[in-house]
């Protein structure tokens, strides 16, 4: 009868516990986390936007001119929303095929965490920078917080393509049965994110304005991309005769 050391026990034993050596396939803490971080985000940026102080004790006679003088916040406001809807969504499609985790692609996953984390933050710039000064040149404090708002995302969007990379280089964490150019078609729609971002940056110096509306015409586009070229890639399923298409 064939007898094993402490260590060879203790090594077997660590077979059977998922998440010892950093790898496993139990996804779930890892989109809850991550859908957690993006409700949080979303949620805090209705808390950044300045309550209205109109009547004889307030800063505007009333809401109108409320409106007038914010109207570049709520902008603001509703554009970093859908910002961090995108991402959400791109989140979600790169991470849908993704049946295992190692080490690496939760590392890269809580970066990319902490660039949505800190959207709000950024949000809170473009309030404080932003108003009345988007539709000219605008100041140099106003370039800079639209600047460094898409330099923010750029990173995220670096970060994305990395996880995607990873992933499914070798098809190391993703089904053998993912076909190639559902793969390559969503590595483009992440590069195509990120260089609207990028090339918002300089933009941002001419017109932090317009710089901003790249960023719609990027929500947009990528939309319009992803109903266009529609892959429908073999997904793992309870039975091998089964198949579901990642979410678009």
């Amino acid at each position: 009868m064939a007898t094993h050391t402490p260590e060879e026990r203790l090594a077997e034993e660590e077979e059977h516990v998922e998440g010892l050596d950093g790898t496993g396939k139990d996804m779930s803490r890892i989109i809850g986390i991550s859908d957690a971080v993006f409700a949080f985000s979303m949620t805090f940026l209705v808390i950044t936007l300045v309550l209205p102080q109109v009547g004889a004790s307030g800063k505007y006679p009333n809401i109108l001119d409320y409106f007038r003088n914010e109207w570049s916040s709520l902008v603001a406001y509703l554009i970093s929303f859908f910002v961090i809807t995108a991402w959400w969504s791109n989140h979600r499609r790169i991470f849908s095929p993704i049946v295992r985790y190692d080490t690496l692609l939760v590392r890269f996953n809580n970066l990319f965490l902490l660039i949505i984390a800190i959207t709000p933050f950024l949000v809170v710039i473009l309030y404080d920078y932003g108003p009345s000064n988007f539709l000219g040149p605008g100041s140099q404090s106003t370039q800079l917080a639209v600047a460094l708002f898409a330099a923010v995302q750029v990173i995220g969007g670096l970060t994305m393509l990395a996880i995607w990379h990873h992933s499914t280089t070798h098809h190391r964490l993703v089904e053998e049965r993912l076909p190639a150019i559902w793969i390559r078609r969503t590595e483009q729609g992440s590069i195509y994110s990120t260089a609207v971002f990028a090339v918002s940056i300089p933009v941002a110096f001419v017109s932090p304005f317009i710089a901003m509306l790249l960023w719609i015409a990027m929500i947009f586009g990528l939309s319009r991309i992803r109903r266009k070229h529609r892959p429908h890639p073999t997904r793992p399923s309870s039975s091998p005769m089964e198949s579901k298409a990642p979410p678009s």
